[in-house]
């Protein structure tokens, strides 16, 4: 089921039963929960409505058999659930088939992230009961921040729009609390400009570090030392951040390399190293520079940081440094 199938049930009332709600994006998710327990009478949330972590089957099964007290619904959100014990405990009691019956509740097992393909997952999938909440394309990410301005009225015009997505990344959450900084700087009917993003906008680390990534790569130690510099005054950016980043890229990068000296397919490649695709091209290009032993010491140079700080024997700052000047 996709969001706005989801969405296009919910307005209509027509939701019953159980759904599982996975994925990345959790803002959209939390917003879907949202509407639907909107739909219940504000007079008896209480009585009409249940949240619950690490349910057992107990739980399940009287949240699938709740009847609404003075209410046409009902709404139970689950959290932390045991996909495995849960589907053998509802199997054992010929239950399975509760979770889907036409009544007037509603179950919502909530999972952070994507849901992995078991049994539960498996049987959901073929009642078309799972809603994945994908990560928002750059396009989709403009969109809802010059709509999230103009229901501020605040004018933030596409190019500013682009520019804001750039320094923060596609996560919904990130977005909208950027843009409502930005809205209570420049208030009722202003207009975010480039230098207003400048000032209020808090970048992601990768906005910050890609630069000095590629002055690394393309062999440029003194550009991106400089670069390393001015990111890391007054505290700006913090050094152990710069060097996840790095490591991450790295990992990357080597995952490419060693596939590539497998003969894999360049399709292959870049639908294993996942994300954005042009991000894996870059990546994929990135680690053909380099031998393949050298990407391996890169990241065990990464990886040493947080051992080396622990024992005492270079401060964060220094860590990231040594590592940087072993790696590339």
């Amino acid at each position: 089921m996709t969001e706005k199938e989801l969405y296009d049930r919910t307005n209509a009332r027509k939701l019953s039963g159980s759904y599982i709600f996975e994925g990345a994006e959790e803002l959209t998710k939390q917003q879907a929960i949202d509407r639907i327990t909107a739909l219940l009478d504000p007079g008896f949330p209480d009585l009409n409505l249940k949240r619950m972590k690490e349910p057992d089957v107990n739980a399940v099964l009287d949240a699938a058999h709740a009847v609404p007290v003075f209410d046409a619904l009902c709404v139970t959100v689950f959290t932390d659930f045991d996909d495995a014990a849960l589907f053998e405990e509802l199997k054992k009691r010929n239950a399975l088939d509760a979770l889907f019956q036409p009544s007037d509740a509603v179950i919502l097992f909530v999972r952070r992230g994507a849901a992995k393909e078991t049994d539960l997952v498996r049987l959901f999938r073929e009642k078309d009961r799972i809603v994945s909440f994908e990560p928002f394309s750059e396009d989709r990410a403009r969109e809802m921040c010059m709509r999230l301005c103009a229901k501020r009225r605040v004018r933030l015009d596409r190019p500013e729009a682009y520019q804001l997505v750039d320094m923060v990344g596609t996560d919904a959450y990130r977005l909208s609390n950027e843009v409502s900084k930005l809205c209570d700087y420049v208030g009722d009917g202003g207009a975010v400009t480039a230098a207003v993003l400048k000032t209020v906008v808090t970048p992601s680390v990768e906005y910050e570090v890609f630069p000095m990534l590629n002055a690394l790569l393309a062999g440029n130690k003194k550009t991106a030392m400089r670069m390393l510099t001015e990111a890391m005054k007054d505290g700006q950016e913090n050094p152990l951040r710069v060097a996840a980043f790095l490591e991450g890229r790295l990992k990357q990068m080597l995952i490419a390399k060693e596939l590539m000296e497998d003969k894999r397919p360049r399709p292959e490649i870049i639908k294993t190293l996942g994300g954005n695709p042009k991000a894996a091209e870059m990546t994929l290009k990135n680690a053909q520079k380099f031998p393949l032993q050298k990407l391996k010491n890169a990241v065990a140079a990464f990886a040493r940081i947080n051992a080396d700080m622990k024992s005492g024997v270079l401060n964060e700052s220094d860590a990231l440094l040594l590592a940087i000047y072993k790696s590339f």
